[in-house]
């Protein structure tokens, strides 16, 4: 069964909807900061520039584009492919992320009362904590890393397990002799690798991470992933190549790593599709597909997982409140609330969806039942069509079902 969603709305989530629910204007955006290509601080310059002169021709107050152009300017600190999003408010700079690997989407640089953070949770579609670990004769250790996240030099959380090196090499006798000394070998091995397995129980307890990277030495591997509890075996990924080998690929390690992510974010979106397709099956009312009966069970918190494809809403727009109920799509669903503006829809969407504790999973629309470009599950199920009725008819109230996904 996929983990529920309590589990799956991450703390940084909750973070971002307590942004979202303060008033004000801000500034953002959302830029490729590769520096791979040919004269790369000129590369760099340009795009600030971009981005700022963008900033100044929507009416972004001049404290925000200094901020945002001063942090743009810095060195990522990580290879490319980098991306970076800014968000700003009077000023200050309220979010900086640096976001490796390749844009997820279209460059976003604006300001207004609404923010766009679809680039950030394309770039963090899971909260998913990772371990890599290294193991070999003499020992091994673990370094702690997050999906999306490019922590600077030195703030990663890592370990290293220095064992026992005596007796270590190879004994060249034969016989009797050399099969004891072997042994002796072996038991070393296991020993230290035992140290490095208690570090990496410790850190799993204590971080809850989702997958367990294991490279190294081949029987070191084995030795180390053989004296894991069960409860952390299921979440190991081995790399098939001593990446400690002189005449290792220095890319082998990375390249495995970003497979076993995408993975487990993949794993994740077919759960999450999966069950959406069950519950339109059945016809049971615990899902719903579109724009309109999605923006309805937001208005009402039911909303348990959002499913959004960003590219597949063309130019449909809804509107952004200022309080409960979020959004709406005309203003007579304001309810008193002041309509903030016309956001685009992916924007509109995935802002109710964080301030009303909902999971985002983002997706291809062609996975979506009907393949309408956003669809979600429900906290409860709606009852039957009432004609005429308003989008709140036929909720049937929070009692009745539970979160799902």
């Amino acid at each position: 069964m996929a983990p529920t969603t309590a589990e799956q709305v991450s703390e940084e989530h909750r973070g971002l909807a307590a942004l979202l629910a303060q008033p004000g204007t801000w500034s953002w955006a959302y830029v490729d900061v590769s520096g791979d290509r040919e004269d790369p601080q000129h590369l760099a310059a340009l795009q600030v520039r971009a981005a700022r002169d963008q900033l100044m021709a929507q009416g972004a107050p001049s404290a925000d584009v200094e901020a945002i152009e001063r942090e743009l300017g810095e060195a990522p600190g990580v290879p490319a492919p980098v991306a970076r999003f800014v968000l700003a408010r009077d000023g200050e700079l309220v979010v900086s992320e640096v976001l490796p690997g390749h844009m997820h989407g279209p460059e976003s640089v604006g300001y207004g009362a609404v923010p766009d953070l679809v680039p950030l949770l394309a770039h963090r579609p899971l909260d998913v904590p990772f371990l890599v670990v290294e193991v070999g004769r003499e020992g091994g250790g673990y370094r702690a890393y997050r999906l999306g996240h490019a922590e600077p030099s030195g703030q990663q959380e890592e370990e290293y397990v220095e064992g026992r090196t005596d007796t270590l090499h190879k004994f060249q006798g034969g016989g009797w002799a050399h099969l004891r000394w072997q042994h002796h070998t072996e038991e070393i091995w296991r020993e230290n690798e035992a140290q490095v397995v208690e570090a990496v129980e410790q850190a799993v307890d204590r971080l809850r991470p989702r997958l367990v990277v294991v490279a190294g030495d081949i029987r070191a591997r084995q030795l180390f992933i053989d004296q894991l509890s069960t409860a952390t075996r299921p979440l190991v990924s081995e790399v098939p190549v001593d990446t400690r080998a002189p005449d290792a690929s220095e890319n082998a390690l990375v390249e495995h790593v970003e497979i076993a992510l995408a993975r487990v974010v993949a794993q994740r979106r077919h759960d999450v599709e999966d069950l959406l397709r069950t519950h339109v099956g059945r016809g049971d009312r615990e899902a719903v597909a579109g724009v309109g009966p999605v923006v309805s069970a937001l208005q009402q918190a039911q909303a348990s997982i959002v499913v959004v494809d960003p590219a597949a809403f063309e130019d449909r727009t809804v509107l952004a409140l200022d309080a409960a109920p979020w959004i709406a799509t005309a203003p007579e669903e304001a309810l008193g609330t002041t309509v903030l503006g016309s956001v685009p829809a992916a924007v509109g969407i995935t802002r109710a969806a964080l301030l009303t504790d909902a999971e985002v999973v983002l997706v291809n629309a062609a996975s979506v039942p009907s393949g309408a470009p956003v669809a979600a599950l429900l906290r409860w199920h709606v009852g039957p069509d009432v004609p005429g009725a308003g989008p709140a008819a036929g909720a049937t109230g929070r009692g009745e079902g539970s979160d799902r996904g």
